[in-house]
Order: structure tokens, then C-alpha cells, then sequence
């Protein structure tokens, strides 16, 4: 056990769930099995109309606090919500479908220990709805440090694997932005990683759950209509004042995935579009070529 490990140096797990039954049981053994012991799981009930509270409250230990929303809100605001109950110095997230590998916490808590850094990520593995894996999400290493630049083109912090000091978000004043249904995480970790240095982990520590509620076309193009709000958000920050070129890594971005989106549907794509995309990021512009003729 880490000399990390003691009352003080608490994690609160978030975990938001609206109707959650289905692996609700398995992401919460997860964190019970836990080789750093020292943590509480925020479950936030988001006035679930399934078995999920008795599925929680059927848990004897002190270390889970149940919590049931006075109002049925989006998940960013139900996440914020969740947020004011943490009491530990560390904060962590974890939904009710996918789950964690037991060194995950003791694991993280030692790197940032060894680092200095306030903020941890790492890789994590695909599952589908029998747990059995499918493939790592991320397959190249990937930077730690100051890493936003490499974050707008190619962002890597799955929320599911993501450790941090509580700290953070009274010395930012940041919290979730509302208004977003799908990026919420991608706008709030962007603007942490502006001032902290990030330590990434290429080893899996958690696992995500592939099902039918994940992200269909329909929410696919939600999202890309939030980036776009996002862009014009970040282009007011001073801190994107003299780096353009990340506004424009993020506009390509958009661009890449809209066009991934259409090719995949067969949807009519305008040529000038198409030819100022290879002109802009060739090399991306042939993963999508080679990305959609394997889905053929």
C-alpha cells in the first residue's frame, strides 16, 4: 500500500446515474475492490425510476453516500451537483456502465505523488455489454505536461480515468458547463490543462462500455454542433489570443468529424469542403479515407 494511503488523502468518486440498473453492480464492485481504501463514492441519483437505489442501498458500507436529486437535471449539472457533496481531496469519476481495474486509484495516487502533478489520466480498454474486451481505446503513447495543444487535436482524457486534487476547481472556479450534453468534459478539462500539467498513464486502468446508448449519428452531429459553440468560447479566452493555430487544430477537428460522420452515412459531401480539408490535414484526411472504406 502507497504511504499515500490514509484519512487524509480521501477520494470522492462521482458517479452520476439516471437508470442505471443494468451494470450498476459491476461499477460499484469495482471501486469496492479497490486496492487504495481510502474513498467515497458520491452516487448521485438523478431521480431514477429503475432498481438502481435498492441496487446501491443493498451496499453495508459507510463509504457509499446515496444521494437522490430534488429535480431531474442534464448530466453536467447533475455531475456539478455531485461535485458540491465530495469531501475528499482528490476527485475521480466513474459511470454505471463501465468500471475500473483494482490498482486504478493506488496506481494514479503514486504517480502524482512521484510527479508533483495535480492531474492524472491513462489509457483504458473497450468492452462490450458481456465485459468482454474489445480492443484499448488509445493505441499510441500519448504526452503528460503542459499538453492542451495536444489535447485540441487529439484528446485522450477519458473521464472514466481521470484522478485530480479537489483544489483545482477552488482555485479555478471552473465547473462543468451546462449548456453542453455530450463535451462538458472536453471543456472543462481543456481549460485545467491551460494552467496544470497532466500525467498520462498508457497503461489501461479502466474499461469502457460499449452498448446502444452510447453516441449515435444523431447525437454524433449534437455534439459537433456544441464544438462549435465551444470554438467560439474559446476564441474570447486570453489564453488562445496568441495560439491560433489551436482554434484551427479545433476547427479541423470539427471538420474531420463531420466529414466522418457523412462519409459513413453515405451523405453527400460538397467538394470544396472535401479538397480544403486535404488541403489543410492530408494525413488526417487519409485515416478518414482508410477509416471509411474499412467500414465498407
Amino acid at each position: 500500500m502507497s504511504d499515500q494511503g490514509n484519512e487524509n488523502n480521501i477520494v470522492s468518486v462521482i458517479m452520476n446515474c439516471y437508470n442505471g440498473e443494468a451494470y450498476l453492480q459491476e461499477a460499484i464492485d469495482s471501486i469496492l475492490n479497490q486496492t487504495y481504501p481510502y474513498w467515497e463514492l458520491i452516487f448521485w441519483d438523478n431521480q431514477s425510476t429503475d432498481d438502481s437505489s435498492k441496487i446501491v442501498k443493498s451496499y453495508d458500507d459507510t463509504r457509499i453516500k446515496y444521494y437522490y436529486s430534488p429535480i431531474h437535471t442534464k448530466l453536467y449539472g447533475a455531475r456539478n451537483l455531485a461535485l458540491e457533496k465530495a469531501t475528499g481531496r482528490y476527485i475521480a469519476f466513474l459511470d454505471t456502465d463501465d468500471i475500473w481495474l483494482p490498482e486504478k486509484l493506488e496506481k494514479q495516487l503514486n504517480a502524482l505523488k512521484q510527479t508533483g502533478y495535480s492531474f492524472a489520466c491513462s489509457n483504458y480498454d473497450l468492452i462490450d455489454s458481456k465485459s468482454r474486451k474489445l480492443k484499448k481505446a488509445i493505441r499510441f503513447n500519448k504526452a503528460s505536461g503542459f499538453i492542451t495543444e495536444k489535447l485540441v487535436s487529439d484528446y485522450y482524457l477519458g473521464i472514466l480515468t481521470v484522478i485530480f486534487e479537489k483544489s483545482i476547481l477552488t482555485t479555478t472556479k471552473l465547473r462543468f458547463n451546462e449548456n453542453y450534453d455530450h463535451i462538458g468534459d472536453f471543456d472543462l478539462f481543456l481549460k485545467i490543462s491551460e494552467e496544470y500539467e497532466i500525467h498520462y498513464d498508457s497503461s489501461s486502468l479502466a474499461s469502457y462500455r460499449i452498448h446502444g446508448n452510447n453516441l449515435s449519428s444523431k447525437k454524433q452531429l449534437e455534439l459537433l454542433r456544441e464544438l462549435s459553440v465551444m470554438i467560439r468560447e474559446l476564441e474570447k479566452r486570453l489564453f488562445y489570443s496568441d495560439k491560433l493555430k489551436l482554434i484551427l487544430a479545433l476547427k479541423q477537428l470539427r471538420t474531420f468529424m463531420f466529414l466522418k460522420i457523412a462519409m459513413h452515412s453515405r451523405k453527400k459531401i460538397f467538394p470544396a469542403l472535401m479538397l480544403k480539408f486535404i488541403y489543410l490535414d492530408p494525413l488526417k484526411f487519409l485515416k478518414l479515407l482508410i477509416l471509411t472504406i474499412m467500414c465498407l
